[in-house]
């Protein structure tokens, strides 16, 4: 389906030391081992690190980290207490570069999508972990399922993670099922031969234009609900996010939906219908017609979600 394709690319470390790789050897996770220290210490925990601008966080060797987007000041603030050298995004949206350079942290961009892990996009994880130097934190947007994925592979490439390990870590850091091409892939994964041509390494990546319209309306849907949700709740602000993401469903339908079938268009148009009525619930101050709301336009994103991006 030409719909589905749009959804592929939707969308830290204290030790300062070089982070050449340990080249990967292949990995046989399915063969039997003796109990010993190095097996037991395959089962050992990852722990959460999270901080405030900053969820989801964890480390998966002494150089690379994993975690959701950072989106302030706040964020960048927190990434560079904890010596983060470099950023790797693997999500729709572009990067914020400003915030970035002025917290001393260089950027990656490898966008990815919820099917799995592309050919190129896994040569370019082989070639960060071979040339990126200092402590690097791996983020999507929330933290949970692409920037694990792709923050496993990278550890796989260093050889600091094996095949039991990485999946291990998925598991740990809240990898959806659902999303299977994520696990194929990192079970499937094999270095690539040495002599392979990497592909450059960008601070930012060309995207879809549609791809970065659904980060904006996840942006402006978490956004709202904190803001209609919170005690006492935020009417105003609540008013000018809700403005914001009817008029990005509108505007992604106008300018952007040239590829898509008749129900994926109505199911925007739905959307945007939902949220006109949520925003003439917050003008009146009701509530439970706000929850409720917001709980459908959610049921509605996961509807849709299930149908082209997963």
């Amino acid at each position: 389906m030409i719909c589905a394709r749009v959804f592929v690319i939707i969308g830290l470390c204290f030790l300062v030391t070089s982070m050449e790789p340990a080249y990967c050897q292949s990995q046989n996770a399915d063969s039997p081992k003796e109990e010993t220290s190095e097996t037991a210490n395959s089962r050992a925990q990852f722990h959460s690190l999270s901080r405030p601008g900053l969820h989801n966080v964890f480390q998966i060797d002494d150089q690379v980290y994993s975690g959701s987007g950072p989106e302030g000041k706040q964020s960048f603030d927190a990434l560079k207490k904890m010596g983060i050298k470099t950023i790797i995004s693997v999500d729709g949206t572009q990067p914020n570069l400003k915030l970035a350079k002025a917290a001393g942290i260089k950027y990656i961009h490898i966008p990815i999508g919820y099917d799995g892990i592309s050919q190129d996009a896994s040569l370019s994880f082989l070639k960060a972990a071979k040339e990126v130097k200092g402590p690097v934190y791996i983020h999507c947007h929330h933290g949970r399922h692409r920037g694990p994925a792709a923050a496993a592979m990278v550890g796989l490439c260093r050889g600091s993670l094996d095949k039991q390990r990485a999946l291990l870590f998925l598991d740990q850091a809240g990898t959806s099922k659902d999303y299977a091409g994520l696990w194929r892939d990192i079970r499937q994964f094999q270095v690539p031969a040495a002599g392979t041509r990497l592909p450059e390494l960008l601070e930012s990546a060309r995207v879809q234009p549609m791809v970065t319209a659904m980060a904006h309306i996840s942006h402006y849907y978490e956004e709202l609900q904190k803001k209609s949700e919170s005690t006492p709740p935020g009417r105003q602000d609540a008013l000018r996010v809700s403005l914001l993401l009817r008029e990005e469903f509108h505007e992604s339908l106008r300018k952007h939906s040239d590829d898509y079938d008749d129900t994926f268009k109505t199911w925007m148009r739905e959307s945007e219908t939902e949220i006109k009525q949520l925003e003439a619930a917050l003008k009146q101050g009701n509530q439970n017609q706000v929850s409720a709301r917001l709980k459908q336009l959610k049921a509605q994103c996961k509807r849709c979600h299930k149908a082209y991006r997963n």
